[in-house]
């Protein structure tokens, strides 16, 4: 792969040095639409009647920040959270992350970890802004899409000429961070291309046990697009990425230490041909393939090989897209397939599956002030019954500065590998998980050879496949605009998601270790609103506030409490007491209130002061009395806040520096929250090297 990618840097090299007469007229009329491209539409974001918003490149910057993550999860209505991996995802609208699409320059990102991709892996070297749609997005994107949608965009270039930007960062934990972008542009051409290194010591919340929280690793990301106007009415656009990280893996056995490596590659290239006959229509084709690899292992103490896996997951969509424009009409309409393929340790064979898709979207502006958009998506997955998509949603202003919209919308998830082909024994703890698609003869042949020491359920209900999981989304939102520059804008929203997949204890083994698989067990809602307040008094001052009010609840516990007593156990005095329905908290790693507060104040020209403080209120993360769901008796997470303060100087015209500290007060709880390493200087130099015009 390596190979394959340097001889990709070679040739664009060589195209960077042609001397390109075409006309940029198309090119720069290309970049310069006024359009939210996660939406599929030519619109401004103040008149797409859905939850939307773009973080711009100068509120990624206030942050310091060098990964995903750490923009993301200062967004209000967005929760950073953990998996049982470490890795670190969202929540959104009160769904987690396995309902959410990442995209990198409209391309999917693969590569999931229970459900979640690491928004570590995804840097912010070149990165010109973040777009984030909150709700039901299937019927643009298909699965994966149920509570919303990030694209993350490059940095794009409109005047001719070269540029080169550099940055450096350092921060606790022996953290660095540089990298390097290189941008030229001359006529119809056009290149971005960037390198970023990241490297860190990790850390350690329990210095008590064995092992670190997060052991070292470092990794590098290079990412190149290509834009070439190869006549006027024709663009040829590419896009290539690679990642490659290396981490130390360790774990426990026996009161020893094994250690060993954990390696993740992953690749991604697509080409988009864009042909713009006139400007009220145009047509795209998109080619796309990705990989993510990751190789681990273990080691005992004597460098014997305790354990081994691998997990190689390899992706190739393609997609033709038409749109066209007439008075205030404009119509999008796409069609495609898209081949998965995944083959891991944990697996008998290698799992595939095909999807072909077909979809559609009107977006109107009807009686001169109504905005409308309405679409749908036709998804034929092998192995599962066809199934569609829909949205509409509205937007109309009740005086010029006060405007209502609402949308409603369906989407699915259909079941991942894991949750199908897994077969999967715990090296160090014993238990075993099976997919359910392998369930039945597993435990079979674990019965046969003596293993199983009883079943928990009916075996004949592991015969059927599991169905995917389908949700139903509402949106109501008000935005209000003063000539104070005051913007307040809230949105009411609602989730509901059946036929939920989740794991079940089937059977116990003879050494009393579990067996679990995967069942659609029930339904689910989230609902509750998000606020959000901005205010600029003047040029210095910048605040914004955010808040969300959220509930979220199995729908089955709430029957229960209609139609039985139900109990819990007083942790301090061990008797049983009988709860009320406001003793039910709701479902896992959900708090009821956040609030996120980012205020920007210029102390003159060069100096720029920037704090965030971000709150979440108690939440709960298992059952810790025996119940079966999560009640105030049970041991929860207290409320915390972390706190952030950074100042930007601008030294010179193409020199300025960045002093910040994250997480003040240093607050951390290692027992159940992995990704807060207590309190974070850092050091961030911006330097731009080189500008021709």
């Amino acid at each position: 792969m390596q190979s394959y990618l340097i001889i990709f840097f070679l040739i664009i090299c060589q195209f960077s040095n042609a001397q390109i007469q075409q006309d940029s007229i198309l090119i720069e009329r290309e970049i310069n639409e006024v359009k939210i491209s996660v939406a599929k539409t030519v619109k401004s974001i103040e008149d797409l009647p859905i939850p939307a918003k773009i973080i711009a490149e100068q509120e990624i910057k206030s942050y310091g920040a060098s990964t995903l993550n750490e923009v993301i999860n200062k967004q209000s209505g967005i929760i950073g959270t953990t998996t049982k991996t470490g890795a670190e995802g969202l929540q959104m609208q009160g769904l987690d992350a396995s309902y959410i699409s990442i995209l990198i320059d409209g391309f999917p990102l693969i590569g999931r970890s229970f459900g979640t991709l690491d928004l570590h892996r995804i840097s912010l070297a070149d990165v010109e802004s973040i777009e984030i749609i909150k709700g039901s997005s299937s019927s643009l994107y298909g699965s994966h899409a149920l509570a919303g949608v990030i694209n993350v965009i490059s940095k794009k270039q409109v005047n001719d000429g070269s540029k080169i930007f550099m940055s450096l960062k350092g921060a606790s934990h022996n953290t660095l961070n540089p990298n390097l972008i290189y941008q030229f542009k001359k006529s119809a051409f056009q290149i971005s291309t960037a390198a970023d290194f990241y490297k860190t010591d990790g850390y350690d919340l329990i210095e008590s046990d064995l092992l670190k929280t997060v052991n070292p690793y470092s990794n590098y990301t290079l990412r190149s697009n290509l834009r070439y106007a190869i006549h006027e009415k024709l663009l040829l656009k590419t896009h290539a990425r690679y990642f490659n990280q290396q981490q130390i893996n360790t774990a426990t056995y026996n009161n020893s230490i094994l250690e060993g490596e954990s390696m993740i590659k992953e690749y991604s290239a697509g080409l988009t041909l864009k042909h713009i006959p006139n400007s009220n229509c145009f047509q795209h084709l998109e080619l796309y393939k990705t990989n993510y690899r990751t190789d681990e292992f273990l080691n005992t103490e004597e460098e014997i090989l305790f354990d081994q896996n691998y997990f190689d997951h390899d992706v190739i969509q393609a997609e033709l897209r038409a749109f066209t424009k007439f008075k205030e009409i404009n119509t999008t309409f796409g069609v495609g397939s898209n081949q998965e393929e995944l083959s891991r340790r944990d697996f008998s064979s290698q799992a595939k599956q095909n999807n072909l898709f077909i979809y559609g979207q009107l977006d109107a502006v009807a009686f001169e002030k109504y905005q409308i958009v309405l679409g749908s998506r036709y998804d034929n997955y092998t192995g599962y019954t066809p199934v569609a998509s829909n949205k509409l949603a509205l937007g109309f202003p009740i005086k010029q500065n006060l405007h209502i919209q609402g949308s409603v919308g369906t989407g699915f998830k259909t079941p991942d590998f894991r949750q199908r082909f897994f077969d999967f024994t715990n090296t160090t703890l014993g238990y075993t998980v099976l997919g359910r698609e392998v369930a039945f003869d597993r435990l079979a042949a674990m019965q046969n050879d003596g293993i199983i020491q009883n079943i928990l359920i009916p075996i004949s209900e592991l015969e059927s496949a599991l169905k995917p999981e389908t949700s139903l989304n509402i949106n109501f939102g008000v935005k209000y605009k003063t000539k104070k520059q005051i913007v307040f804008a809230a949105n009411f929203f609602k989730n509901r998601i059946d036929n939920l997949i989740e794991t079940q204890l089937v059977a116990n083994k003879t050494n009393q270790l579990p067996v679990f698989s995967y069942f659609n067990v029930n339904q689910v809602e989230t609902k509750g609103v998000e606020c959000n307040l901005s205010f600029n008094p003047n040029n210095n001052w910048k605040l914004n506030i955010g808040y969300q009010l959220l509930y979220a609840f199995d729908t089955s516990v709430l029957k229960k409490f209609d139609q039985e007593t139900l109990y819990a156990r007083d942790p301090e005095t061990n008797e049983s007491i009988e709860l009320n329905n406001d003793d039910y908290l709701g479902l896992y790693n959900r708090s009821r209130h956040q609030i996120n507060l980012n205020i920007s104040y210029s102390l003159n020209e060069k100096t720029i002061l920037f704090s965030c403080i971000n709150y979440r209120s108690k939440y709960g993360l298992s059952d810790s009395n025996g119940n079966d769901f999560l009640d105030s008796y049970d041991e929860l997470v207290n409320s915390y806040a972390l706190f952030d303060l950074s100042i930007r100087q601008q030294l010179k015209e193409n020199y300025s520096i960045q002093l910040g500290a994250n997480n003040i007060f240093g607050y951390t709880h290692p027992e159940y929250i992995s990704n807060i390493s207590g309190r974070i200087y850092f050091i961030k130099l911006n330097m731009n090297l080189k500008r021709n015009n």
